[in-house]
């Protein structure tokens, strides 16, 4: 993915891009849903239902059923004639974190992740022949969407809100009318990669439809600000009390001293530091060692 043609020089962080010729059997079959879907692996909210016409559809789990063991452990099951149902009602079947059941899912994640210096995740829908699960929005980071099997229409909208922050949500504005600013049809092997603000919404136009959404959070910043401000906290001024008898000597120094601070940083190699500090380091083992 990362080597089609000019993606990183002219098409990360600045506009919508195409990807084709994408290798998806090695990224997941549907005999690994399949599998996961049966293993009672997974509970609601990682796996979850949404249509866009039904808001009641997105905190409903009625598709699960629980037993316990005699060992007194809880047991997911999903129960696959209520699935059928809610997607023959227009719901899209969302597994969230996929990556973590995928191997080839996880191996392609953080080989993103490396290469671009960001958390990746993914995220995998399954949906029926019609409208998404969301209708028109925007989301508030990067996304590559990878269309492993059937068609999606995605019509994609100019930002109208630009640089959304973390937890923006796109329901509290009205979303953009009139023409889109692109049209395209993701068959098998497709991808689609939009920086984050861009409006969008999605038809399944095949019978059925699987596609895995991977998201992309770069370094905001903000970010940044909030790294300077541990920098801060390690001067007992910042940590200080303001003194609200005297706010205008307060003020003046306070300024005085934040500028003479953020003076003195190396701030190219602060932002490398912040760079590496948001790449998610999970956990290393070593067992039997210990």
């Amino acid at each position: 993915m990362l080597n089609c043609p000019d993606f990183l020089t002219g098409g990360l962080h600045f506009r919508p891009y195409i990807l084709d010729a994408l290798h998806v059997e090695e990224i997941v079959t549907w005999s690994e849903v399949n599998s996961l879907l049966s293993s009672g692996l997974i509970d609601y909210p990682r796996i979850r239902v949404a249509a866009a016409d039904n808001e009641y559809s997105r905190s409903y789990n009625g598709f699960l059923r629980y037993s316990f063991s005699e060992r007194g452990e809880r047991r997911p099951r999903l129960v696959p004639g209520v699935l059928r149902k809610a997607m023959r009602d227009g719901c899209a079947i969302i597994i969230d974190h996929c990556e973590a059941f995928f191997p080839g899912l996880k191996a392609l994640t953080g080989e993103i992740a490396a290469a671009l210096g960001c958390p990746a995740w993914a995220n995998l829908y399954i949906s029926p022949k019609g409208p998404s699960g969301f209708g028109r929005h925007f989301d508030d980071h990067d996304i590559v969407a990878i269309q492993i099997y059937g068609s999606k229409r995605w019509s994609i909208h100019a930002p109208t809100y630009h640089s959304p922050n973390r937890g923006d949500k796109s329901f509290y504005l009205p979303s953009p009318k009139g023409k889109p600013l692109m049209e395209h049809v993701l068959s098998a092997g497709d991808g689609l990669y939009l920086p984050f603000g861009y409006w969008h919404d999605v038809e399944t136009i095949s019978n059925i439809s699987m596609h895995v959404t991977i998201g992309l959070d770069f370094a905001r910043k903000l970010d940044a600000v909030k790294l300077i401000s541990e920098e801060l906290a390690k001067d007992r001024f910042f940590r200080d009390k303001i003194d609200y008898s005297m706010t205008e000597v307060e003020a003046r120094e306070f300024k005085e001293r934040l500028i003479d601070v953020i003076q003195d940083l190396d701030m190219e190699r602060f932002l490398a530091r912040l760079r590496e500090r948001r790449l998610d380091k999970e956990p290393e083992f070593n067992l039997p060692t210990f």
